[in-house]
């Protein structure tokens, strides 16, 4: 991953807002980085398919 980040906006329902904070207060991370991390776990699994 590059060191330069760009900010970006998305929209999510209630429910799923709610999930990302449990997770993220949970696991003792951001919400950014809950997200970075789904997206790095699903491009590994996109490699194994």
């Amino acid at each position: 991953m590059g060191t330069e980040k760009k900010r970006l906006m998305i929209s999510l329902t209630e429910e799923q807002n709610n999930e990302l904070e449990k997770l993220a207060k949970e696991k003792g991370f951001s919400k950014s980085a809950i997200i970075v991390i789904a997206l790095e776990e699903y491009k590994k699994g996109q490699k194994n398919a």
